[in-house]
């Protein structure tokens, strides 16, 4: 009986051959682990940083079974703060292990969780189970990787309109002000718990003194490093992807200085046929295309 996903199950549409304008590399099991373990170091950081009182005020948590990580906030119904992070990553998930995971946030009155299911989870009846139980694939993500091959001496990025900052202590408030600002969210005080923490590198893109774009870096203990807290998701939020680009050119060569070996991003607006600026950008940084990771919640309540 085959596995596939009903989501899966589309009319096939003939397409005339097209070239991705990203390398594209059929990474292994192991692999696809150390990409997703570099973003769940990341998280497990982030939240290892919340301020007691902003935790317990937005009821805030992050909690594990082993490998797996799950996070819960019900105060704020916000994808990274709801969402199962590696389920059936590091070894094969469990239908009890699913239904104990729907029923925590059931309880907890998170009426959309969300789960990730790459490619290689297992097994791989996941995204089969996640179907049967109402969970519909609704989003989803490119991951990329490289490794810590230095990028050429010049810029491949230049401008003389912009410039990169990175976030110090005196401009921590301005750094988060404008996060909270794009995601309208309440999340100031705990992203300033981010500042001069070990492993987090913080970027500012300004023009004319003003903000316009933001990104962070994480560096793991393992040498490999996760991006994100970006703002503003280029393609989704804006409509330029040259910001993000500066951006990233300055946290690979940062990274690289730093003893990075291995770097994960994602592509957040991705294109069929894997083409655009988002695209073209990350390979001229090095960047390779590992797998779509699919992003599994229920419906909205209010979209009929």
């Amino acid at each position: 009986m085959s596995t596939a996903a009903l989501s899966e199950l589309q009319p096939v549409v003939l397409r005339e051959p097209h070239q991705p304008a990203i390398a594209m590399e059929d990474v292994s099991l192991d692999f696809s682990r150390a990409i997703e373990r570099a973003e769940v170091n990341a998280w497990r950081d982030v939240y290892a940083a919340v301020p007691a009182d902003f935790a317990a005020r937005r009821g805030l948590s992050l909690a594990g079974e082993g490998d797996l990580v799950w996070t819960t906030c019900t105060t704020i119904p916000f994808i990274h703060f709801n969402c199962v992070k590696n389920l059936g990553v590091e070894r094969p998930a469990t239908e009890s292990q699913l239904d104990a995971l729907l029923a925590h946030y059931r309880e907890a009155g998170i009426a959309r969780p969300w789960f990730y299911a790459n490619p290689h989870a297992e097994p791989s009846a996941l995204r089969c189970w996640l179907e049967a139980r109402g969970l519909q694939r609704q989003s989803g993500w490119e991951r990329i990787f490289r490794d810590e091959t230095p990028l050429p001496f010049e810029p491949l990025f230049p401008t003389d309109e912009h410039a990169v900052e990175r976030v110090t202590a005196a401009t921590a408030e301005e750094w988060a002000g404008f996060i909270d600002s794009r995601y309208r969210l309440p999340t100031s005080p705990w992203l300033l718990a981010l500042v001069g923490r070990p492993g987090w590198y913080h970027y500012m893109l300004k023009r004319d003194g003003g903000v316009v774009a933001v990104r962070s870096l994480f560096i793991g203990v393992d040498g490999t490093a996760w991006s994100g807290i970006d703002a503003p998701v280029p393609g989704i939020m804006a409509p330029s992807f040259d910001l993000d680009a500066l951006l990233g050119e300055a946290m690979v060569r940062d990274g690289i200085a730093a003893g990075a070996k291995l770097f994960v991003a994602d592509i957040e607006a991705p294109h069929p046929d894997r083409d655009g600026p988002a695209y073209r950008n990350y390979a001229r940084l090095g960047f390779k295309l590992a797998y779509f990771r699919s992003h599994y919640s229920y419906l909205p309540a209010n979209s009929g």
